[in-house]
């Protein structure tokens, strides 16, 4: 089949477009002018009329939670509300609207006191009680990293009044001395181990639902981090199922294509097991005889702290708006240097979520011992790369370590990380100008659901380092060395994302011999002025040269 789309402004690289495309059997096979390929295109040929839109590569978000997002669409939904009141209404409101059966689970996500405009604490047991005391009620802040719990989901764990040392975790305690129903990073598990596990038709129902909401957004591609270890042979096979529908069913739709995150937590015996199943980095786990490679095998996945917000990020010296605590690690140092080491020789890429600056260090020493300068051949990297000094960045660039980062994250952080960390090392955090500038290899992507899956906001912050929601505060941006040009941007979410996925030579570009996987932008990001970028939707979306969503 061959496809002429013209008439639009497709993004090449930098300062290079084209004015058409030819697609022959879903791969595009030349660019042009629209008089050269349509005049050229042979009897028979579709027609694409593009209407002047911004043709981009298909954006690839580099880290996220595919099945997360598709479960928050069942959940007590905490963004955006601005108060302890209104989380206690939402959940309120689901409950009479989906009447669960008492003793079942209610969740919940999203919830970031940060933003509340009036008392800016966590949620404790007292006020999930007045969601429910027929229900164990978990809500858990933005960045999934702290749970909030009602007194009767701390019954049911068997901690309701007293609370056990967690390693890597800590469970609050109110002035009796009872947890209060916070519970942070490792001590999480005490509490959602009694939560049933959900079906594979759940799960694939979840999964089309995030996968949907992708495609709106112009996502053709993603890794998602959804295999914990033990349930790597669910996530894979329900991903399986889903791309033979649409092999199989003319009608079905075509969804984005996957690489698979795992993680294996503190265990060796998950990445023993992924190393017997033959799930190292690069294997290919579904593909299409017609559409070319849709799941593939990526890193193995580990935590190295917590969150900023959560004040559970590790630091190297104590918070400056709580000297109490510098976070803490939720992984032993030689533990992750094992980890990284036997990952490492079992020809397993390795990425490392890591905000705070100590673990920063401490990641990127353990990386050290399986890079060399100029040499990173299985493409190690750490997710977030928060909290960093310059040397720590400097460090990046000599081992070729990729950054996997989100800076629709500033969306949150903007408000609270000078508290937190003072000016000094803000200002050389969330350094994707530097990085660019130090030739880090660098993609973008949103944690999703912690942050809104949309590329265009996060591509908006990366330029601007301003809140549009705010009068576009700070003015003159945040940091504003950090900014990074249109180009950049744009290529982070493409092929810098494509990289970091084992994929830069079949998409992540408009370029000869590439996948046609394409998303069409109502707005030129080039020419309008970078306050109004995030105003830019997407008109459409192609995989394969097949539109997979058109508004």
């Amino acid at each position: 089949m061959i496809q002429i789309i013209y008439n639009g402004k497709f993004y090449r690289r930098r300062d290079n477009f084209c004015q058409a495309i030819r697609i022959e059997d879903g791969v595009i096979r030349g660019l042009g002018t629209s008089e050269e390929l349509l005049s050229a295109a042979p009897p028979g040929a579709e027609k694409i009329d593009a209407a002047g839109a911004l043709v981009l590569p298909g954006f690839h978000d580099s880290h996220l939670h595919l099945h997360w997002l598709g479960r928050r669409f069942g959940m007590v939904e905490g963004a955006g509300a601005d108060s302890v009141e209104e989380v206690i209404r939402r959940g309120r409101e689901l409950i009479a609207r989906t009447k669960p059966a008492p003793g079942t689970y209610v969740q919940g996500a999203g919830v970031n006191p940060d933003l509340f405009t009036a008392e800016k604490r966590d949620l404790t047991r007292e006020d999930l009680d007045k969601i429910s005391t027929e229900h164990p009620v978990i809500i858990a802040r933005h960045c999934g990293h702290t749970i909030y719990c009602n007194s009767l989901a701390l019954r049911m764990a068997g901690i309701a009044d007293r609370a056990p040392e967690v390693e890597g975790g800590t469970i609050e305690k109110d002035a009796a001395g009872r947890p209060n129903g916070v519970l942070r990073e490792n001590a999480n598990a005490l509490v959602r181990e009694g939560i049933p596990e959900i079906t594979r038709a759940q799960m694939k129902e979840d999964y089309k639902r995030a996968m949907e909401k992708a495609l709106s957004l112009g996502i053709t591609s993603l890794g998602s981090n959804d295999s914990q270890g033990p349930n790597f042979d669910d996530v894979n096979e329900v991903y399986q199922s889903i791309y033979a529908e649409g092999e199989e069913d003319r009608d079905a739709r075509l969804f984005p294509r996957i690489t698979m995150q795992c993680g294996i937590s503190a265990d060796e015996r998950y990445l023993d097991s992924l190393k017997e199943r033959g799930a190292v980095t690069g294997k290919i786990l579904w593909e299409s005889k017609k559409r070319g490679v849709f799941l593939r095998m990526g890193p193995v996945k580990l935590f190295m702290d917590g969150t900023l917000g959560g004040q559970t990020a590790w630091m190297k010296q104590p918070y400056r708006d709580k000297p109490e605590t510098s976070g803490f690690p939720v992984l032993d140092e030689e533990k992750l240097r094992t980890l990284v080491r036997l990952s490492a020789a079992a020809g397993c890429q390795v990425i490392v979520h890591c905000i705070g600056d100590a673990a920063m260090e401490a990641v990127i020493s353990a990386m050290e011992q399986v890079s060399s300068p100029g040499s990173n051949p299985l493409r190690h990297g750490i997710v977030h790369c928060q909290v960093s000094s310059r040397p720590q960045l400097e460090r990046m660039a000599r081992n070729r370590l990729l950054a996997l980062v989100q800076p629709i994250f500033l969306a949150d952080d903007v408000y609270i990380l000078e508290n937190r960390v003072g000016p000094e090392l803000a200002s050389s955090s969330y350094a994707w100008g530097s990085m660019e500038r130090l030739g880090v290899n660098v993609s973008y992507g949103t944690d999703a659901p912690v942050s809104e899956l949309d590329p265009i906001q996060g591509i908006s912050w990366a330029v601007s380092r301003q809140d549009p929601r705010r009068d576009f505060y700070p003015q003159g941006g945040f940091y504003p060395a950090e900014r990074v040009g249109i180009a950049a941007a744009i290529d982070a979410y493409t092929a810098g994302s494509a990289y970091s996925a084992w994929e830069e030579t079949s998409r992540g570009r408009i370029r000869d011999g590439y996948w046609a996987d394409l998303c069409f932008i109502d707005r030129d990001l080039f020419s309008i002025p970078p306050e109004e970028i995030h105003k830019a939707r997407v008109r459409r979306t192609m995989i394969a040269g097949e539109t997979v969503f058109r508004a």
